[in-house]
């Protein structure tokens, strides 16, 4: 959103990069990991309330599940858990009504010999039938590979090849909880042994499976129901569904476990290794990778698309109970020149996105190459200049100076890497250059504003470098998803480079009443082109009612005066960030508060930060803006 800098670049195929584990938190491939559905990723919408007739895989095996009968399709839910989205599926059991989704048959989803599988959901109810998060079957006890679901005595079941060998836990669940639940199965192992139930890391059941392998089975992979005939609804939320194809080892059972954990904000039983998702560590939620190693098996390196940028390979002193993890707290990125404390030379920056690595080492320090990766990080351009530019930047809380704990080694490509670093601390680190007019990280786009001015936007944006810019592309949303194009602007540079700054401006002349979402994007003389994060600005017409919103500035929480709304009227109060993202939202009846006026809680902290605020009153959306500090 912030910076701009455009480079051509050649990326060379390398065997290190596509053999490293790229799969949820780093732990496998495509080849393993045959199936990751997430709420966050590949729905048809992601506004809240809506259908959504598709939802695609993320694994890289395209096994994408969808339902075309309206009636049947799942709805959006921008905030969940820890803000996360999920997908909602109803509690209708008319037949050919309730919720599912469907995918054809895939012979990576059975033809093996262990499964493990992981899932985040919440129930709204539980009803003693059979409630199936996910299945893959075409009717009762036929072509079944598998199914995990909830049914008599609010249990949770599986069936691995056929119900023949089906058991349950002997635990309860309960509705409106967030649950980490899964299974494995490894025909390797002695009958009684082979299938387990999982729960946030803990095995709440073992039983016997007589089946070495799950054979080839013709049925289609269904969300939602035991069957695409069974008109059980499943009546809760699933936020993520994955499934390898493998029994995973007890390091990488444990790291993905610590990233579901972190994401979705869920307590694990045992073996919580990730401690940067706390709220004293600043909700370093995102993205969470690993390496770990365990008795049984370990995982050592992930790639950077795994966590949005850094890579970690461990080359030495990994031992058994040993982990490092590793996740973020900022969905953008970007060039960062102010907060840059304890860095030498001139020109100094880092990127905005930094990582908390916790280390957990009992005996040898670990021995790890760094690899930071620009495209995965979200940005264009490659590193430039020279080597000994690039630093390695750490330190140990979230604010203050930062100290520089090493020299790049190499540019690979798009990526500057740090080879055998010792890790010991936990702490931030992520990548900086002691000169960016030189050694970029890259991009320069220093801002991008939308201010209203009367009814109209004027919309400003400077860069403070250019390479081969040919154009910029402005667009404007009403709903953050669907965009128009409204201006093309030409690089003030004749040459499309520049080493100095450049401000640009274009004024909207007829933007929607409501929220305006701005979409800046640039394009190179080799069609190359980069799309930064929106902004927002609201426009309102005059109107009879208005709120009140106190206090403002705030800590989180706030109240919302409505003493001009006449009793028996439904309030709808949202929150939406400035990408327009809801993250909160709360509905009441203005006769239940006698006092004129409602207090709103978020659930979840807010980061300091301007929100959009949308009180909706018989259909009819007023507009305002808090400020969190």
């Amino acid at each position: 959103m912030r910076f701009f800098y455009v480079v051509v670049v050649i990326v060379l195929w390398t065997p290190y990069r596509s053999n490293a584990q790229s799969g949820p938190a780093g732990v496998g491939t495509s080849t393993n990991n045959v199936l990751w559905l997430k709420a966050d990723a590949g729905t048809s919408t992601t506004t809240d309330g809506s259908a959504i007739s598709s939802w695609n895989d993320q694994s890289g095996n395209s096994i994408h599940v969808s339902q075309s009968t309206s009636a049947q399709q799942p709805t959006y839910k921008a905030t969940l858990m820890n803000g996360m989205p999920a997908v909602e599926f109803d509690n209708s059991t008319t037949a050919g009504q309730n919720d599912l989704f469907t995918a054809p048959d895939n012979t990576l989803l059975d033809n093996t010999a262990g499964y493990t599988a992981f899932s985040v959901v919440r129930m709204k109810g539980l009803s003693g039938n059979a409630q199936c998060i996910f299945s893959k079957r075409t009717t009762i006890d036929t072509d079944e590979a598998f199914m995990l679901f909830f049914y008599t005595g609010n249990n949770l079941y599986l069936d691995v090849d056929g119900l023949a060998d089906r058991f349950n836990t002997s635990n309860t669940y309960t509705t409106n909880t967030n649950y980490l639940v899964g299974f494995n199965y490894d025909g390797s192992l002695a009958s009684a042994q082979r299938s387990k139930i999982t729960e946030g890391d803990s095995v709440r059941r073992i039983s016997g499976e007589a089946s070495v392998t799950v054979g080839d089975k013709p049925s289609p992979l269904v969300i939602g129901a035991t069957h695409s005939g069974d008109n059980r609804p499943f009546n809760g939320y699933i936020s993520e569904l994955i499934l390898y194809r493998t029994a995973l080892n007890q390091a990488q059972r444990t790291i993905v476990y610590n990233y579901l954990s972190a994401k979705y904000d869920i307590a694990l039983l045992r073996n919580d290794k990730y401690t940067g998702d706390d709220a004293s560590r600043g909700h370093f939620d995102r993205d969470v990778a690993g390496i770990g190693q365990e008795a049984s098996g370990s995982n050592t390196t992930f790639n950077a698309s795994a966590t949005k940028g850094l890579s970690l390979t461990a080359i030495s002193g990994l031992d058994n109970g040993d982990y490092a993890l590793a996740g973020h707290r900022y969905p953008f990125n970007w060039q960062n020149t102010t907060d840059v404390g304890g860095m030498t030379g001139t020109n100094n920056a880092r990127w905005e996105r930094n990582w908390y690595i916790d280390v957990t080492n009992a005996a040898t320090s670990l021995g790890m190459d760094f690899e930071f990766d620009f495209s995965d990080a979200g940005i264009s351009g490659s590193p430039a200049g020279s080597v000994s530019n690039y630093v390695l930047l750490y330190r140990a809380t979230n604010s203050g100076n930062w100290t520089e704990l090493a020299t790049a080694n190499s540019i690979p490509g798009d990526r500057v890497k740090f080879n055998g670093y010792t890790l010991v601390n936990d702490g931030y680190y992520t990548v900086g250059t002691k000169n960016y007019t030189v050694s970029p990280l890259p991009v320069s786009l220093l801002s991008f504003t939308a201010t209203k001015e009367m009814n109209k936007t004027l919309l400003q944006w400077e860069t403070i470098t250019e390479t081969n810019n040919n154009y910029f592309t402005l667009e404007r949303s009403g709903d953050a998803v669907n965009y128009t194009k409204i201006a093309t602007l030409n690089s003030k540079s004749l040459t499309g480079n520049s080493n100095s700054s450049l401000l640009y401006n274009f004024t909207d002349e007829t933007p929607l009443w409501g929220l305006n979402y701005y979409r800046l994007s640039q394009t190179d003389h080799n069609g190359e082109e980069k799309v930064f994060p929106p902004v927002s600005v609201l426009l309102e017409k005059d109107k009879n009612i208005s709120f009140v919103l106190y206090p403002n500035p705030n800590k989180g929480a706030f109240s919302v005066d409505f003493t001009g709304i006449e009793n028996n009227h439904e309030i709808r109060v949202e929150l939406f960030d400035q990408l327009g993202r809801s993250v909160y939202s709360q509905s009441f009846f203005n006769e239940d508060r006698d006092n004129g006026s409602f207090q709103l809680i978020p659930e979840h902290p807010l980061e300091a930060a301007a929100y959009n605020v949308k009180i909706t009153v018989e259909g009819i959306s007023y507009y305002l803006t808090t400020i969190v500090q």
